[in-house]
């Protein structure tokens, strides 16, 4: 198993959980939610940029650079997990 490759589709599960709470923010926001379209908009460039940046070392394989230990391997696995499901629970409601 290939802990670098999957630590970096775990970033980009991240960056595209990212990018469904900021559309979510502002699809159900109101008119005078400016500050709120402020935040959602930089979520969406943070987190196209995190899938840009993540898919980049992919596409290059430039995965050997790092190495990823076991605990911060689990953690960034279970973190993508739940900003997932943030953003589906976020575009649900």
């Amino acid at each position: 198993m290939n802990r670098t490759l999957f630590y970096y589709v775990s970033q980009m599960v991240v960056g595209g959980g990212l990018t469904l709470i900021g559309v979510s923010n502002i699809v159900s926001s109101d008119s005078d939610g400016f500050v709120l379209s402020i935040s959602s908009a930089l979520m969406i460039i943070g987190g196209v940029g995190i899938l840009l940046g993540n898919g980049y070392h992919i596409l290059n394989g430039n995965t050997d650079r790092i190495d990823i230990g076991r605990v911060s391997f689990w953690l960034s696995i279970v973190g993508a997990v739940l900003i997932l499901l943030a953003g589906v629970v976020s575009l649900a409601i």
